[in-house]
């Protein structure tokens, strides 16, 4: 929404600009010169400029995607290996027995004797 308060804008901005200097002037960019209204030239620069500042973050948003991308493929393959090491850990746990005991209950006479 601010994106569209920007453009929104900078061409009410531009179009401002335009219509106030509908007259006729040489420009000369180096030797070249030609007439052209002031307000058609700004208007002109800037839907270019906007062309290419949309280009310049289309590129932004293509790199930032790709690495998305990457992190989410990342994320599935340890996600589905997290999985394959819990159910190795369940096959190697003891199965519990119904009074919460361990199924084989290991001897502690020995180990309090000294």
């Amino acid at each position: 929404m601010l994106r569209l308060l920007v453009i929104v804008l900078f061409l009410v901005v531009l179009i401002a600009v335009a219509l106030s200097n509908p007259d006729p002037d040489t420009v000369w960019i180096v030797s070249y010169g030609w007439k052209l209204s002031i307000g058609v030239l700004a208007l002109g620069l800037g839907i270019g400029s906007f062309v290419v500042g949309a280009f310049v973050m289309w590129i932004g948003e293509l790199r930032q995607r790709t690495r998305a991308r990457r992190a989410e493929a990342q994320l599935r393959k340890l996600e589905s290996q997290m999985l394959d090491l819990h159910q190795q850990l369940s096959r190697y746990t003891a199965p519990v027995a119904q009074d919460g005991a361990a199924a084989h209950p290991v001897s502690t006479s020995a180990a309090g004797s000294v």
